[in-house]
């Protein structure tokens, strides 16, 4: 790429899309048509309309970017707003400390890491995605390790190798994880979880997330247990509602759920279970309410 010449906009500018070295839109710029470069910084405003981003080094936002095409790079920065019509594809990292907003799908394939917040109406695809921010995907996630300490909303599947949040979740398809570690700070609703391994407890007072100012208004409500609908008040307790927990080894604590399936079952304090299924062990604690019980 080095024989293409620099495009610098430091005022107000509007230039035709094409091949360069580096980009960089001080002012407020709009490239018309595709552009494919080195290195794309926005620390203005910038807009790429009628085409697509191809970068083959970093992008770096600190202003507010948009771009009417896909976008692929070998690295993304966001501390401002940045969006794309349609595909967003990075080749390594990507950290988002703005906003960023993808009409596509989104796949990072090195980690991706959320201090801000990010909206996808396609799929979110990533080595490993690490969420201390606010994540609303209209599609299914998938990642080999996720965490959550900021808070996440799913309108679909969730699969990941490693599965830890100690934020509030919602998921209205199914979490699917070889290892599921859920630390309640506040109301979380997942509508099945599927797995190796799960465990679900109440964080300990004063533990992480309790006091990072996140809130996530869920809006869910699961038909659980039966016909009863359960009104939750989430002043009174952190809880987890779901229809559905199946796993080898479950551990359950603060948890509504209709029916959990698994070999070596452990149901903690204050469980609501309409119905569980084991092959294995069966504990109950005293203060939890369990219905039917079926040893298969």
């Amino acid at each position: 790429m080095g024989e293409y010449r620099d495009l610098q906009i430091l005022g107000v500018g509007k230039e035709q899309g094409g091949r360069f070295g580096k980009v960089l839109i001080a002012g407020s710029g709009k490239l018309t048509g595709s552009v494919e470069c080195e290195e794309f910084s926005v620390p203005g405003a910038g807009k790429v309309e009628d085409g697509g981003l191809t970068v083959h080094g970093p992008i770096s936002c600190h202003g507010a970017c948009k771009v009417e095409g896909g976008v692929s790079a070998a690295s993304l920065s966001v501390f401002g707003a940045f969006s794309t019509e349609a595909d967003c594809l990075i080749s390594g990292d990507a950290e988002v400390t703005g906003s960023l907003k993808t009409e596509g799908a989104c796949a990072v394939e090195g980690r991706l890491r959320i201090n801000g917040s990010v909206k996808s109406e396609g799929e979110i695809r990533c080595g490993a995605l690490a969420i201390s921010g606010v994540l609303k995907s209209e599609a299914p996630v998938r990642a080999e390790e996720l965490s959550v300490s900021g808070a996440l909303k799913a309108e679909a599947d969730v699969q990941a190798e490693r599965f830890r949040a100690t934020g509030p979740v919602s998921i209205d398809g199914e979490l699917n994880a070889e290892r599921v570690e859920l630390e309640l700070n506040g109301e979380s609703a997942i509508e099945s979880i599927v797995g190796g391994s799960v465990r679900v407890r109440r964080a300990p007072e004063g533990g992480p997330g309790q006091d990072r100012g996140i809130h996530l208004h869920l809006n869910f409500s699961l038909p659980l247990l039966g016909s009863r609908r359960v009104d939750y008040d989430r002043s009174l307790r952190p809880h987890l509602a779901a229809t559905l927990i199946e796993a080898d080894e479950i551990e359950l604590e603060y948890t509504d759920c209709e029916t959990v399936r698994g070999v070596t079952l452990r149901i903690g304090p204050e469980c609501v279970i309409d119905r569980v299924e084991y092959s294995g062990s069966l504990s109950v604690d005293p203060s939890a309410s369990v219905g039917e019980r079926l040893r298969i």
